[in-house]
């Protein structure tokens, strides 16, 4: 039988994997959240260019994912950051694409250099887990020529920031929670904690490597939307093994819930315009829910992203099959970087997240 304290270590992991704040849902922002997705996915279907819509639907939604709700001009520059940050990666995912060699060089460079934003808390963890992620989906996704692809990135993004601004951006802090630093802060103290924190330049590190392998396994196997291996082990990844344990956890049972919602969807249909639909239906509750849970993020941010795919790239509910593949290779690589990888540091806690100026 279990004892009191193993009893007790299964609960304290489940109160962190499932824990969720009670905080208000904006509508408006949830609205403004869809609108980003589901405007670029309708036009692109209307006029012909799916697969543009699509890029412009994932430059809307990761710009707007990012946007605080903080003072205006911290709101505008954080979106503006990921905005310029998302083109660049669709240049650089272009440019390398050809070459394995060159994607897996891009991938490490690009993903360690910007999960260091975490020094601004929770918010700059996923900014930079944003502009990793846009990097990896549009180096795994077919080739388009480049000025129409980063057009329409671009446009979707800068949509997405308007909508967001006009919104509100999001709800104000909870009480006790650091409002966000400006970016200019934000970028002078990464690098002064890369030069005397070992902790975060072994995050970074770590980070870099782990996706790299992930890119190129997945190129040298030639295995379908492989991509989704690199964005687990992204999304996982944290400076030490117990918070990536949880993080496994977290995106493990979100992922798979995820799924089965968008399979169903799925099953059900194949028209492009029910899945765009279906997209947007989802994205209303991504944005709803974002700020109450990790889990609650994963477990609606999954489906949106395969609906919005399936809407121009159908595979079926096949495409839920690999999924779960890729989930459960991505977890696997996470969890083996997490301890192999500088995973005996005595870090205790992550460095405090830097604090506005």
């Amino acid at each position: 039988m279990a004892s009191h304290n193993e009893i007790g270590q299964v609960e304290q992991i489940a109160g962190e994997v499932f824990r969720v704040d009670e905080r208000e849902i904006d509508w408006g922002i949830a609205v403004a959240g869809m609108l980003a997705v589901a405007l670029p996915l309708l036009v692109g279907l209307a006029v012909g260019e799916p697969t543009l819509g699509l890029l412009a639907a994932l430059g809307g939604l990761n710009v707007a994912l990012v946007v605080p709700g903080r003072d205006v001009s911290d709101r505008w520059a954080w979106g503006l950051l990921c905005l310029v940050g998302s083109v660049v990666a669709i240049a650089l995912a272009d440019l390398t694409q050809p070459s394995i060699a060159a994607c897996v060089i891009a991938t490490f460079v690009w993903t360690g250099a910007w999960s260091t934003l975490r020094v601004a808390g929770k918010h700059g963890a996923l900014t930079g887990f944003a502009l990793g992620a846009v990097f990896i989906i549009t180096n795994g996704l077919p080739a388009q020529p480049l000025g129409s692809a980063v057009a329409a990135l671009a446009v979707g993004g800068a949509a997405g920031l308007v909508l967001m601004l006009i919104a509100g951006g999001g709800p104000a802090p909870a009480q006790g929670e650091a409002t966000w630093p400006g970016v200019g802060a934000t970028l002078h103290e990464v690098w002064s904690r890369l030069a005397t924190r070992p902790v975060l330049r072994h995050h970074a590190l770590r980070i870099g490597l782990a996706t790299a392998a992930s890119v190129l396994a997945y190129r040298l196997v030639d295995l379908s939307f492989g991509y989704w291996v690199a964005l687990t082990v992204l999304a996982i990844l944290q400076p030490d093994p117990h918070a990536s344990r949880i993080r496994s956890i977290q995106r493990s049972t979100g992922s798979f819930i995820g799924i089965l919602i968008a399979a169903l969807f799925v099953y059900l249909s194949g028209d492009p315009w029910v899945l765009a639909a279906a997209a947007s239906l989802m994205a209303l509750a991504l944005f709803a829910m974002r700020e109450r849970s990790y889990h609650w993020l994963v477990m609606l941010l999954t489906p949106t992203a395969l609906l919005m795919v399936s809407s121009v790239f159908y595979s079926g509910v096949g495409l839920a099959g690999y999924r779960v593949l890729n989930t459960v290779l991505g977890i696997v690589i996470a969890l083996a970087a997490s301890w192999l990888l500088w995973g005996n540091d005595e870090i205790g806690k992550p460095p405090p997240p830097l604090t506005p100026r």
